[in-house]
């Protein structure tokens, strides 16, 4: 064993799902109720492990997370709503430091406008302070609820927040294309939780950022390492895929391209010396996920090396043909076929078609 492994395993470095244990959240007595609800498709939530906590999901975003015995987190964000011309939620939390003068230097729509700060600021520690009430008032709700019924209201209000929110970054044009990718990725974890006739894998995680100490990451820039957008096991044979998702050709270029995607797999998880370590870590994964019954299928993981694929959703038609020409490039370079999942054309990323998202082969080029 090298030095560097060493370090891994006697560090701070926790396999997700680890610590999802008997005492995890037990202090808090709606934890059941809500997990009772998370877990139930029809309501559009995703649970998913981390670490040390669990995130529930709602449309790409983190609804809400668990840590601990009894800490419970909403994303400020949700509870401001902007708008196209407004101050964006970075400089709002600039403006709140008591530093703000110099921070403002970091900001494009602050920069020139020194004689306006101590009134943007004002404007700012007001905002902030709405925020923190909101903040507040809807996670005591949430601990304090006694029937499924109370639950169902609260989770909806939360819920109704966060489609607020995502409708104010869209129409100021702010991160229209990360949030609609964000979507895309919720729905492909929602929608593919059993095999059945129609659906080939089951999503196992989403946004797994390897960690900076785990023995898979990259040598060089360590502090800079990928995260991989789905995780998913295949029906019949326990293979696991490692799965990047492009939404429209827009979301393949610069660092996004094909080609790095493909060279950070060989560089972490489908590294010939690494990828044991990882499949180590998806097997925590599973285990945790069983427990909690997040997942209730008879699944083994296959340890060998995780297959790399893309799942590209098309916006358009012309999408599939195109995505092809930048495989074939990539293809020349690394002499592999990858295999991807064209998934079809929807109109209404918001509100999919459970048919339109399934991880099937019928799909894989």
């Amino acid at each position: 064993m090298s030095k560097r492994q060493l370090n891994v395993i006697i560090g701070n470095y926790i396999p997700r799902g680890k610590e999802i244990d008997s005492d995890f959240m037990k202090d808090m007595e709606s934890f059941h109720l809500l997990m009772e609800y998370a877990k139930d498709e029809s309501n559009g939530l995703d649970v998913q492990l981390r670490g040390k906590y669990m995130n529930i999901y709602y449309q790409g975003g983190s609804l809400v997370k668990l840590s601990g015995k009894s800490n419970c987190d909403i994303d400020k964000n949700y509870f401001y709503v902007t708008s196209k011309g407004e101050l964006c939620m970075s400089d709002i939390e600039r403006l709140c430091q008591p530093d703000y003068v110099e921070k403002a230097k970091l900001s494009k729509a602050l920069k020139g406008r020194d004689s306006q700060l101590p009134e943007l600021r004002k404007k700012a520690l007001t905002i902030m302070e709405n925020i923190s009430g909101e903040q507040t008032k809807i996670i005591s709700k949430l601990k304090n609820c006694k029937t499924k019924d109370e639950i169902c209201s609260v989770v909806e209000i939360m819920k109704m927040t966060m489609r607020n929110w995502k409708e104010g970054l869209c129409d100021s044009g702010r991160r229209k294309t990360v949030v609609g990718e964000r979507t895309v990725q919720h729905y492909l974890s929602l929608f593919n939780k059993h095999f059945d006739n129609t659906s080939d894998f089951i999503v196992l995680d989403i946004e797994y950022a390897i960690s900076t100490n785990a023995i898979y990451a990259k040598e060089e820039d360590r502090e800079k390492q990928p995260r991989i957008d789905i995780i998913a096991i295949e029906k019949g044979t326990g293979q696991i895929y490692v799965m990047e998702l492009k939404y429209g050709m827009k979301s393949v270029q610069g660092d996004a391209s094909a080609r790095k995607h493909y060279e950070d797999y060989c560089a972490t998880v489908g590294d010939e010396g690494k990828w044991q370590s990882f499949i180590d870590d998806i097997e925590v994964l599973l285990d945790a996920k069983k427990r909690t019954e997040i997942v209730d299928e008879d699944v083994t993981i296959k340890r060998c090396k995780p297959k790399f694929a893309f799942v590209l959703k098309q916006e358009k038609e012309s999408d599939r043909e195109d995505f092809i020409k930048e495989l074939e490039e990539l293809e020349k370079v690394s002499f592999t076929s990858i295999p991807t999942l064209y998934l079809p054309v929807e109109l209404d990323w918001d509100n999919p078609k459970a048919e339109s998202n399934k991880l099937a082969k019928k799909f894989m080029r």
